[in-house]
């Protein structure tokens, strides 16, 4: 099966989301793989927060994530890319060798299937002077170093020229092709009209429909009519522009046949067919109330209502799906809860079909790729996920591959989006998404704040082991590894309030190592540490969960222990002692590990003290003067 790479940001907006339903039907269609590898190629970096800038190196990644060598070919859909994903992604498809489409634009280092501007634009400049009458037309542009803008504005004027009106370079206003271009270019061109003894120009064609749109809000908002007083005119066909009011005079850009058609060039291309030139697809005219070919009284204010009711609940769903899946993941205890709470989280408002939670090895150590990521095979662990109505078992498969076998081998396309905290690469989602009526910023920021969830919970495992490592080291020996003093109060209180409810004995067993410096003076420090751990040792590998092993000084041991009696001690201590001679005659050395040892038995429930401090102290004093007593008798054997 033929396999196409599909690099792509903004999934949600709406040419975007024509774009990738062209491919997927035509993929379909054509028994072709289509994998989209998607950037949300981010505002948090360029236009709002300047500080997060290392976000788009984390979301970048998703272009990395695939190796071409494995695909037949690509289509890059350049509507929108931050210049930190454009700039990698080019060096990316630099290094490739397969063919590469690009739509949404064009791109002279690529073959490109796209609108013929020429022939769409020209088509509405002229009908404004052919049909309305207008001489005084000026031009809202988009950037001016895009190749679309310099197209689009070439063609106004070649347009002008040809209908013998003189181009004059200064009715060419540039905005940023959004909304809030619309109040700037509006000052500018009635200042410029001003100048020229004029109140207003006979129309404004703007460069795309959401300038358009801000332009006509802008007028609106000053009291001039449109288009009684001003005919305005927009370009792209979306959504929000046929269903205003006005409606917008525009030329609808095939997206869905630039999709379409890039997948079957593709196709022609991987069957041996040569195509030097571009692909050129004329815009369909839209004309509407904007111009005044559609009288004000036909409007379609119920169908943008509709619409506009579907996105807000969307996004409103979305919102309170963020807010579950992060109240959600915080009151889970294990990883495995929490990537539960998460899948569980996707099933509702987040309008994916199927998702698969994939994460990398050391996801958790703040892990930074570099370039040719691409290259690089390893293990991806399916954490949790669903598939329709079905949850996905835990499953592991290989980068290079993308996807688990048994989605690689269907005929039906899947996105890939990675899962990142600013630059620190986790995984990334395999999803099938719905991308209707879905508001673009509304579904970055889920994706956003499940990156944030995951490194939050990242930390509070980092955290947990650290707390547990501390309480470890505060509660032990860092020489023999059993507990120290602190550690040994713990337990005596919890095993004096169970011998107190069992009404048995507890028994605390003091052990002092005899001779231990002339060991350190005769065989050096190193053997005395030896010896003190072999005595640890035999300890712990006597004891069970009856009894807790500490070392309390330099030389001095206890052992204390429930549900004891004298004979019991007796024979605890007899284990001990034979450890330590078959760890003698297993070592070999020249010296011997003697101990003393002393206990006392201690009833709990006749106690009638109640500070456990002092009762603790009390065992101490009296097993050491026990032990001191068999001390002095070593002695005296000596």
């Amino acid at each position: 099966m033929m396999k196409i790479a599909v690099f792509t940001s903004h999934v949600y907006e709406p040419m975007s989301g024509l774009m990738q339903k062209g491919i997927i039907d035509a993929a379909l269609k054509e028994g072709i793989k289509v994998i989209f590898f998607a950037s949300f190629s981010d505002s948090y970096s360029n236009r709002f927060y300047k500080e997060y800038s290392r976000y788009d190196e984390g979301d970048k990644v998703s272009f990395d994530i695939p190796d071409l060598d494995d695909f037949d070919g690509i289509i890059k859909v350049a509507t929108y890319f931050s210049d930190v994903a454009e700039k990698h992604l080019d060096h990316i498809l630099s290094n490739t060798s397969i063919p590469v489409i690009n739509i949404g634009g064009r791109d002279d280092r690529y073959l490109n299937v796209c609108c013929d501007e020429i022939a769409s634009f020209s088509e509405i400049v002229a009908h404004l002077i052919e049909k309305h009458g207008c001489r005084d037309i000026y031009h809202l542009a988009g950037y001016a170093d895009k190749n679309f803008t310099q197209e689009r504005r070439d063609t106004y004027r070649d347009v002008l020229i040809k209908h013998g009106i003189p181009y004059d370079q200064e009715k060419v206003y540039y905005g940023n092709l959004w909304r809030d271009c619309g109040e700037p270019a509006l000052d500018y061109i009635l200042r410029h009209c001003h100048r020229r003894g004029k109140k207003l120009p006979d129309a404004v064609v703007c460069a795309n429909d959401y300038s358009a749109v801000g332009l006509i809000n802008a007028c609106k908002a000053r009291g001039i009519r449109v288009p009684e007083d001003l005919i305005i005119t927009g370009y792209d066909g979306v959504y929000e522009a046929l269903n205003g009011l006005p409606t917008l005079t525009t030329s609808r850009q095939p997206h869905y046949q630039s999709g379409y058609q890039a997948v079957c060039l593709l196709k022609r291309l991987f069957d041996g067919e040569e195509q030097k030139n571009d692909v050129r697809i004329k815009g369909d005219l839209l004309l509407n109330q904007s111009c005044g070919c559609v009288p004000m009284t036909v409007d379609n204010v119920e169908n943008f209502r509709e619409a506009y009711i579907r996105i807000l609940d969307n996004t409103t769903g979305i919102a309170q799906s963020t807010t579950n899946l992060m109240i959600n993941v915080a009151t889970e205890d294990s990883l495995d809860d929490c990537f539960k709470a998460v899948c569980d989280n996707a099933k509702t408002d987040a309008g994916f079909k199927d998702m698969l939670l994939c994460l990398a090895p050391d996801w958790d150590k703040q892990r930074i790729v570099g370039n040719y990521f691409g290259q690089v095979n390893e293990e991806m662990t399916v954490v949790a996920g669903f598939r329709g109505d079905k949850d996905v078992p835990r499953q592991t498969f290989m980068k290079k591959d993308v996807l688990p076998k048994d989605m690689l081998e269907d005929p039906y396309p899947y996105y890939i989006f990675t899962i990142h905290h600013l630059q620190y690469y986790m995984g990334y989602l395999i999803v099938s998404p719905d991308i209707d009526h879905r508001e673009q910023k509304a579904m970055q920021s889920w994706f956003v704040n499940l990156g944030v969830i995951l490194n939050a919970r990242r930390i509070q495992v980092e955290l947990k082991n650290s707390v547990e490592r501390l309480e470890y080291l505060s509660n032990r020996d860092m020489l023999t590894e059993i507990y120290n003093r602190r550690g040994l109060e713990e337990y005596f209180e919890k095993f004096f309030g169970e011998c107190s409810e069992e009404k048995s004995g507890l028994a605390v067993i003091a052990f002092d190592m005899d001779d231990l410096k002339k060991i350190n003076d005769r065989y050096g420090h190193n053997e005395g540490d030896y010896s003190l751990k072999v005595l640890a040792d035999a300890m712990s590998a006597a004891s069970g969960e009856e009894e807790i092993c500490a070392r309390t000084g330099g030389d001095e041991f206890i052992v204390v222990a429930k549900n004891y009696d004298m004979d019991k001690v007796s024979g605890f201590v007899g284990k001990i002692r034979a450890n330590i001679a078959d760890r003698q005659r297993t070592d070999g050395k020249e010296y011997d590990i003697v101990m003393s040892s002393g206990a006392y038995i201690l009833q709990p429930a006749e106690v009638q003290n109640t500070d456990i401090q002092a009762i603790f102290e009390e065992c101490l004093k009296n097993a050491d003067s026990s032990m001191y007593e068999e001390k002095r008798q070593h002695k005296n054997e000596c």
